[in-house]
C-alpha cells in the first residue's frame, strides 16, 4: 500500500513540475514577445512623420499600461512633441510627472507642461499650475532654461519645414512649366472662392479661362461702344 500511494506521489510531483516548467516557458514567451513588440513600436515612431499619427500611436500604447508600453509611447510623443504638437507635449509632461517609462522627474514634467501652454494649449495650464504648487523655485528655475531651448528647437524645426514646403512648392512649379503652365504668376490664396480644388494646375487653368473669358467679353463691348460714338 505504501509501495502504491509512492508512486502516486512521484507520479503527480513530476507532472507538476513539468507543469510548472511549461508555464514559467510560456510566460518566459509571452513577456519576450510583448517585449518585441514595445519595441517595434518605438522603432516605428522614429521613422514616422506624420504628428498626429504618432499621438494616436502613444495613446494607444498606454492604454497598455505597462512599463514598455509607457516607454514605447514616450517616444512617439517626444516625436510629435519636438514637431509642435501640444497634445503630445501634455501626455509627455505626465508620463514625466508620475514617472510611467521614464525617470519621475518635476523638471521634466513642467518643460513640457509649460511649452503647451506657451505654444496655446489651454488644456495644459491646471497641470502646469497643479504641478508648479508643489515645485521649489530652484526646481522651476532649472526648469526655464530647457523651456527656451524646447521652443528653439521647435521653432528651428518649424523653419526647416517651411524652407522645404518652399522648396517642393519651386519643385512643383518647374514641373508644371513642363506643361506650358506657370503657377507662379498666380498668387493662390486660401480663402479664393477660385481655390476650392486644392490644385495649383486646376486653379491655374480655372484662372487661365476666366482671364480668356474676361478679354473675350472685352472684345465683344467694344463694336457696341463704337456705335455709341456714332
Amino acid at each position: 500500500m505504501f509501495k502504491v500511494f509512492f508512486l502516486f506521489s512521484f507520479f503527480f510531483i513530476h507532472i507538476g513540475n513539468a507543469y510548472a516548467q511549461t508555464s514559467f516557458s510560456a510566460s518566459k514567451d509571452d513577456q519576450e514577445k510583448a517585449l518585441s513588440q514595445y519595441i517595434n513600436a518605438s522603432a516605428v515612431c522614429a521613422k514616422m512623420t506624420d504628428i498626429e499619427a504618432l499621438y494616436e500611436r502613444g495613446m494607444l500604447l498606454i492604454s497598455d499600461a505597462n512599463d514598455e508600453a509607457f516607454l514605447a509611447a514616450a517616444d512617439c510623443f517626444t516625436s510629435a512633441a519636438m514637431k509642435n504638437h501640444t497634445p503630445s507635449q501634455l501626455e509627455l509632461g505626465k508620463l514625466y510627472e508620475f514617472g510611467k517609462g521614464v525617470t519621475q522627474s518635476n523638471i521634466f514634467a513642467y518643460k513640457w507642461y509649460q511649452t503647451a501652454v506657451l505654444l496655446g494649449n489651454q488644456d495644459a495650464i491646471p497641470f502646469r499650475n497643479r504641478l508648479e504648487a508643489r515645485m521649489s523655485l530652484d526646481e522651476i528655475s532649472s526648469a526655464n532654461p530647457m523651456i527656451k531651448t524646447t521652443l528653439d528647437l521647435i521653432d528651428s524645426f518649424n523653419q526647416r519645414e517651411q524652407e522645404d514646403l518652399e522648396a517642393l512648392e519651386k519643385d512643383i512649379a518647374q514641373e508644371y512649366l513642363k506643361f506650358g503652365v506657370d503657377i507662379s504668376k498666380y498668387d493662390i490664396k486660401d480663402d479664393d472662392e477660385s481655390s476650392s480644388y486644392d490644385n495649383p494646375l486646376i486653379d491655374s487653368l480655372i484662372q487661365e479661362q476666366k482671364k480668356k473669358g474676361e478679354n473675350n467679353k472685352e472684345e465683344d463691348d467694344s463694336p457696341q461702344k463704337s456705335r455709341r460714338r456714332r
